[in-house]
């Protein structure tokens, strides 16, 4: 392989780094001519692929058409795209496309050339996709196939951006139905926290800490007594997250929020500073002071479902209980996002249906009703002005 790394510096002083091949041909006339070319992708494995490109265009002859800059295959771009996205992305969220392009992308588009992967190819996929089972032996989400639509939609505008291809092409998103949620109900909510205290005492704090602030898994077992809780004002910042193949990193949003706590979390909070080893710096610790796994959550959230008698709730349950109840007892969505740290209005209006019925007693107050009068008649004349006015005490709520 004649493929080499190049290292200069500009007159800015400026560091520059390219990959590139060096190809020394013999034409059938005896003629010898260097080629020396910047590979497309900038990777030693992209910089191969080019050469080996090159070197069959030779071979065949067609060099002069091949002279023009060659546009990399998806499998050849993957890698140098990939690295790309290290620089945006979480490494959890990089490992879920590294995941998408291995098994689902790349046996399909990876070795076609990223201008050839056009609107036709991408409809088979489609139909290809729904068409197969899962390891599990159901049909593929139209969800899932859509994450692997926006990945390969995604890769696409960076080539463009990079000026490997002039055009992307329409990559239209299976239509869905929006995905059912579980959650408890009030009186479901407390029977589970009830036999949390009766059957599983040291985890009673951890489910009304869950149920009543909407936190994460990742979020919660990595809250820490300093930082992050403060009895006294009964407020709990959520700064970080936890996830095994991460560690300790930013949420999920990269946003730090602030909620209130209701009185039985602060009294599970207080209990729960009993529970633990004086010196943890978690609220939740894990045995022997390691982070607790979200997998021993479920565990034993699972194990208190069946005490109680109802289904089996996981650690999205409870978060997915407290936004329903936020939205049921009437709390703006606009504050249930901020609390739930959202990064978008459209993920939290998924609860905004259960709100159903909220604002028929606040519509009354744009028109209140007439005060019982037993003197009354239909006659605007012998109307009293104040009967009608939102200001006057009998017809104004927020009065009374």
């Amino acid at each position: 392989m004649s493929v080499r790394k190049r290292t200069w510096r500009d007159k800015h002083g400026r560091q520059h780094t390219r990959w590139m091949i060096h190809v020394e041909h013999t034409w059938p006339d005896g003629r010898k001519q260097s080629i020396r070319k910047v590979s497309p992708v900038q990777t030693r494995r992209g910089a191969e692929t080019y050469e080996r490109e090159v070197r069959k265009l030779l071979a065949s002859g067609s060099w002069k058409e091949g002279d023009r800059k060659q546009t990399p295959t998806l499998e050849g771009f993957a890698e140098e795209f990939l690295a790309y996205q290290k620089t945006l992305n979480k490494p959890s969220e990089l490992a879920n496309k590294e995941m998408i392009l291995r098994v689902h992308l790349l046996p399909v588009f990876g070795k076609r050339r990223l201008d050839q992967i056009d609107e036709r190819a991408i409809d088979a996929y489609k139909v290809e996709k729904l068409e197969q089972v899962t390891r599990r032996g159901k049909p593929y989400n139209p969800n899932t196939v859509n994450k692997h639509l926006k990945l390969l939609a995604r890769a696409l505008r960076v080539a463009r951006k990079w000026k490997l291809i002039s055009d992307v092409p329409e990559v239209g998103l299976l239509k869905s139905r929006k995905t059912d949620f579980d959650f408890l109900t009030f009186e479901e909510a407390e029977v589970f926290i009830a036999a949390a205290k009766e059957h599983a005492p040291h985890w009673h704090p951890f489910v009304v800490v869950a149920l009543r602030t909407g936190l994460r898994v990742g979020e919660l077992v990595a809250l820490r007594w300093r930082e992050d809780v403060d009895l006294a004002r009964g407020r709990v910042t959520v700064q970080q997250s936890y996830n095994p193949h991460n560690g300790f990193t930013s949420t999920k949003n990269d946003k730090i929020r602030e909620l209130p706590l209701t009185w039985d979390a602060i009294a599970a909070l207080e209990a729960q500073r009993e529970l633990v080893d004086v010196d943890s710096e978690l609220v939740f610790p894990g045995a022997e002071g390691e982070v607790l796994s979200a997998n021993r959550t479920n565990e034993v959230l699972a194990e208190i479902s069946e005490a109680a008698g109802i289904r089996r709730i996981h650690n999205h349950t409870a978060r997915h209980s407290f936004a329903s109840h936020a939205v049921m007892r009437g709390i703006p969505i606009r504050q249930v996002q901020e609390w739930l740290g959202h990064g978008s209005i459209v993920v939290t209006m998924r609860y905004a249906h259960l709100a159903r019925g909220l604002g028929d007693e606040l519509i009354r107050r744009l028109a209140p009703q007439r005060a019982a009068d037993p003197q009354h008649t239909d006659d605007p004349q012998n109307s009293d002005p104040s009967e009608f006015s939102p200001l006057h005490p009998s017809n104004n709520p927020i009065l009374h």
